[in-house]
């Protein structure tokens, strides 16, 4: 269920019409993705940037999220001279609702970057976050090796944080659902290592984000013979 956000002097002010959504799995995936690859830094805007060539697909699944959640057709702008496609939420009640709801004004780390109290109090609604931070500060990988003059092919998965706390919540949920993460690189990064590992956190957790699968199926059709 939705509600229509009131304004208290609708005939003077110019604030659009959105909708609020009640807390769902859906928000939860999309504070997990505001967490990741997004920001507020004005009153009235809220933006997810992702690479242009990389996410395109997930950058229309991301406005698809944002019209679901608060009625509005973000607008996607590319980044002047980079590789970057900007989801742009243009709307003062959003951001204010944003905010109420956990997520910070300006500067996410200084402001401390963390997953919201109402989230960690549902299992569907932690694994919906972890799913959307994953999906944007999060990669599958493929390591090759050779031993013995043989080549071999591992999949691991890495998500990155420079937030401390954010990374021992994750790596906490994870660990509900016996995943188990490896944290390192300074205490900046959370690997999983072994294809079974790899395997659960897809099947758990899923990915809305086509980049995450199309390197697991890669990696899974190479090893077919």
């Amino acid at each position: 269920m939705v509600i229509v956000a009131k304004l208290v002097h609708p005939e003077k002010s110019h604030r659009k019409k959105v909708t609020l959504p009640k807390h769902s799995t859906v928000l939860a995936e999309f504070f997990g993705v505001m967490l990741g690859d997004g920001g507020i830094n004005n009153p009235w805007q809220a933006n997810v940037t992702l690479n242009a060539i990389k996410d395109k697909e997930y950058v229309v699944y991301v406005s698809k999220l944002c019209y679901e959640l608060f009625g509005i057709i973000p607008p996607v702008r590319k980044r002047k001279g980079k590789q970057a496609l900007v989801v742009s939420l243009a709307s003062t009640t959003v951001v204010d609702f944003l905010v109420e709801n956990g997520l910070s004004r300006g500067n996410k780390l200084k402001n401390g970057l963390r997953i919201p109290q109402w989230i960690l109090g549902s299992k569907k609604w932690r694994v919906a976050c972890v799913r959307g931070l994953v999906d944007t500060d999060g990669c599958i990988f493929i390591h090759k090796h050779k031993v013995a003059g043989k080549t071999y092919q591992n999949i691991g998965l890495c998500f990155t944080s420079y937030s401390p706390e954010l990374l021992a919540q994750v790596a906490t949920i994870l660990e509900e659902f016996l995943i188990i993460p490896h944290i390192s690189g300074q205490g900046r990064n959370i690997y999983l290592y072994s294809e079974d590992m790899v395997a659960r956190y897809l099947k758990i957790f899923g990915s809305s984000n086509a980049r995450v699968y199309s390197v697991y199926n890669e990696w899974r059709d190479a090893r077919v013979v």
